[in-house]
């Protein structure tokens, strides 16, 4: 399948196309994780471009219906049009992919690209800190927060992609945080992202909000 890349000027947005044939097989699947593979490369490609503000994936399944992951920021509220970050990327491909063993295998290869783009990032000089997919969403955030969410195995992934956004312009994780944390408790894994957490975000404050609701 072709992996079709578009740059909106009006947005500043460059916006990569991936299509999943038939998210009812695993084969299929299989294949678009190789197309998601080539869509990030077409980003990277692009990284040294300075008229380029965001970067976004637009994945389609065929018989999958469009909405939100396992979070929402918006709920709704606030419409963000035809690309909003929080549904565009196929929530339900992700959730499909991670039930079956050796799929969710590239869903964490996957994870571990999206920290690599965003390591690449760092060495272009851009003009803002960490990569966006629209002013207020950093890049690979939808997914890493509803991997998150979604099984506690994702967890770690999340926080490694959370050292590497910018902490100055932080808009979700914080209700993210503590969304991950009450779902699944505290354990190692979630310690370990509020740790992070807390020196990310300059502010010690957060962990016994976080520990509170926990326990709570």
């Amino acid at each position: 399948m072709t992996v079709l890349a578009n740059y909106d000027e009006d947005e500043c947005q460059l916006v990569v196309h991936v299509t999943c044939k038939d998210a009812s097989s695993d084969r299929e699947i299989d294949n678009t994780f190789n197309d998601i593979d080539t869509a990030l490369s077409k980003i990277e490609e692009s990284l040294g471009n300075s008229e380029i503000y965001y970067f976004l994936m637009h994945i389609k399944a065929k018989g999958v219906s469009p909405g939100p992951g396992e979070f929402d920021p918006y709920e709704g509220d606030y419409p963000l049009g035809p690309r909003n970050p929080w549904e565009v990327f196929c929530p339900p491909f992700w959730t499909k992919a991670s039930a079956v063993p050796h799929l969710r295998r590239r869903v964490k290869d996957c994870l571990v690209r999206l920290e690599n783009t965003l390591k690449l990032a760092e060495t272009h000089s851009r003009s803002t800190d960490s990569l966006w997919e629209h002013d207020e969403t950093q890049f690979g955030e939808p997914l890493a927060t509803h991997m998150a969410l979604l099984d506690v195995e994702f967890v770690p992934f999340y926080t490694r992609l959370l050292r590497l956004w910018d902490p100055g312009h932080e808009v979700h994780m914080r209700e993210a945080v503590i969304a991950i944390v009450n779902k699944h408790g505290i354990r190692a894994e979630t310690e370990e992202l509020i740790q992070c957490y807390t020196e990310w975000a300059g502010s010690g404050e957060l962990l016994p909000e976080l520990l509170h609701s926990s326990y709570g």
